[in-house]
């Protein structure tokens, strides 16, 4: 025989029993209603934060989208102007070599620069100073004016003076064209920092 609980005074054993069952099958409800009540407000919580995230992605997405398209044009644009301001370059080059001979015309076909101060303006630039061998004479073979060189090629071994203004023009077109596209470029930067 069980033996009545203490501290409740006229109970039975069987009481005593329904009362530890009630008691245990509250406590397992709880503890049921508990678990499922956390797995679903779990499982809410996840589904909020999972949409959220995807909203959030595929908002980034479309910014990012939105700013790729417009620095693609931005960049399109720049290289246009870029182009646009090499082919402005190149014409004015082209037109001041056309005025060399002109301008030229009045200076003796003898008159030009010694070997050595060739050495000398192809060092300053960088370009190979190697000795040269001497011409026939100056303005090139047999006293004739030489034709005019490319900026890359330097001054002549003995150089007249239309060589080096046609120097001058092709170095001074070179360094505007590296400027501008200098300056497009870094337009562009500029637009990525932002």
């Amino acid at each position: 025989m069980i033996p009545s609980l203490p501290g409740i005074p006229g109970t039975s054993n069987r009481t005593a029993l329904y009362i530890v069952a009630a008691v245990c099958a509250v406590l397992f409800a709880l503890l049921a209603g508990g678990y499922w009540g956390w797995t679903r407000g779990y499982a809410s919580a996840e589904n909020k934060l999972q949409a959220e995230y995807s909203a959030n992605l595929a908002e980034a997405t479309r910014e990012a989208a939105i700013k790729q398209q417009a620095e693609t044009v931005r960049a399109n644009g720049l290289a246009a102007q870029l182009i646009s301001t090499k082919r402005t370059i190149e014409t004015e080059r082209s037109s001041l070599r056309g005025r060399i001979v002109h301008v030229t015309h009045e200076v003796p076909a003898d008159c030009g620069l010694p070997a050595d101060a060739v050495r000398l303006w192809n060092q300053a630039w960088g370009l190979p100073a190697a000795d040269l061998p001497q011409a026939a004479g100056p303005g090139g073979a047999a006293g004739q004016a030489a034709a005019p060189g490319r900026a890359g090629a330097g001054v002549q071994p003995v150089a007249t003076v239309a060589d080096a203004l046609a120097w001058v023009i092709d170095a001074g077109a070179y360094c505007r064209q590296v400027e501008a596209q200098r300056d497009q470029l870094q337009e562009l930067v500029k637009g990525w920092a932002q």
